[in-house]
């Protein structure tokens, strides 16, 4: 039971409150009551606001209505009117706080030109004093360079002018010897100057000039008399040289010639042999042309052209045509004679002799043409 009771005490269900229904008629009346009522529902019936409740209403007049619309519209003129002339006073204001800016502008803006025309003319002083800084700095360097130039060049005339007068106290010797060479010399030797002393330094030097030109010549003369020498040398060689060359050619041109002179007699006997030749094929040629004139004219009929009008190759035509006819008649002659010698077999020897001599007649008659 205990059990039970614990059990059912675990699992027992608990309910919040419940919430009361009403049903609200008009919105908005019942105020800050509606908030601190939490636990009521709100069922509103009538959910159009009282303006849009007069306009449906049934029993609601005309004039009602025209009244509360005009009351409308003038306060909606009324706020207009105020928003207007609103509008217009800050839209003044704007005005003339823009042109108070304008004039602030205008003011920072002439501030601002002299200010830049201040540093314009304060920079372009600054840098015509640069400029001028420079410009003297660099004529300072100049001129200081100058004058360490100068001072280089007075030390260096200094050490000249002490060098020549180092020479001229050396030299003084040379000058007293040329005085004592003026008082020796005879008076028409040189040429009437103001310096006798510059007239024999001039001689002297136009002496020297001419010596050295003419060793000079003696010197090329030299020069080119061994290159002469050297040239005829050169001559001499290939002359020799030339001349060796045309012996070996005249020698080679003359074992040419004997060669051409074997050959030409050679040449000429074997030109001799064959007229030798020759003449024997050309008499050869007349025998046998002889011997076909010969032929022909036996052989030669009456109907037959002229022999003098034929060639050799007609007159040799004309003599196989003989022949073959001579062999044909013969041939012909055989065959009766064989014949005859058949049906006569019982004729006595004299008559046989006597047939056979006649053959013998007529094949040496046929040899003799064929001949």
């Amino acid at each position: 039971m205990a059990n039970a009771t614990e059990a059912s005490r675990s699992y027992r269900l608990e309910l919040e409150p419940q919430k009361r229904s009403i049903f609200v008629t008009q919105l908005g009346e019942r105020g800050e009551d509606d908030r601190e009522e939490e636990d009521v529902n709100k069922y509103p019936i009538v959910k159009e606001s009282a303006g849009k409740l007069i306009e449906t209403g049934l029993n609601t007049m005309q004039k009602t209505l025209l009244l509360k619309r005009e009351v409308e519209v003038d306060k909606v003129t009324l706020e207009l009117q105020a928003k207007r002339e609103n509008f217009q006073q800050r839209m003044e204001e704007c005005e003339k706080k823009r042109i108070e800016l304008q004039k602030k502008q205008q003011r920072m803006k002439d501030r601002v030109s002299k200010f830049d025309k201040f540093i314009q003319e304060t920079e372009a002083k600054r840098r015509r004093a640069i400029h001028k800084y420079q410009t003297e700095l660099k004529l300072k360097d100049q001129k200081q360079s100058e004058y360490e130039l100068l001072l280089q060049q007075l030390e260096e005339l200094k050490l000249v002018h002490k060098e020549l007068c180092t020479k001229l106290q050396k030299h003084k010797k040379y000058e007293d010897y040329l005085m004592r060479v003026l008082d020796d010399i005879p008076e028409n030797y040189l040429e009437v100057n103001d310096s006798m002393l510059r007239s024999l330094m001039d001689r002297h030097r136009t002496l020297s000039t001419t010596n050295q030109a003419l060793i000079a010549r003696v010197q090329n003369m030299s020069d080119q008399i061994d290159t002469d020498n050297q040239r005829m040398e050169e001559l001499k060689y290939s002359h020799d040289q030339k001349k060796l060359l045309i012996n070996r050619q005249l020698a080679e041109l003359q074992s040419k010639q004997e060669e051409v002179m074997e050959a030409n007699a050679q040449l000429e006997e074997e030109i001799f042999s064959e007229l030798n030749s020759y003449r024997d094929h050309s008499e050869i040629l007349g025998r046998i042309q002889m011997a076909v004139n010969d032929i022909a004219d036996k052989c030669h009929k009456k109907h037959d052209p002229a022999l003098d009008s034929m060639t050799y190759i007609e007159k040799l035509q004309l003599i196989m045509l003989f022949t073959m006819d001579l062999i044909s008649v013969e041939k012909m002659a055989r065959s009766m004679s064989l014949g005859s010698r058949t049906r006569r077999k019982s004729k006595s020897s004299f008559s046989a002799t006597g047939s056979k001599g006649s053959r013998n007649n007529t094949s040496m008659g046929s040899n003799s043409q064929k001949r």
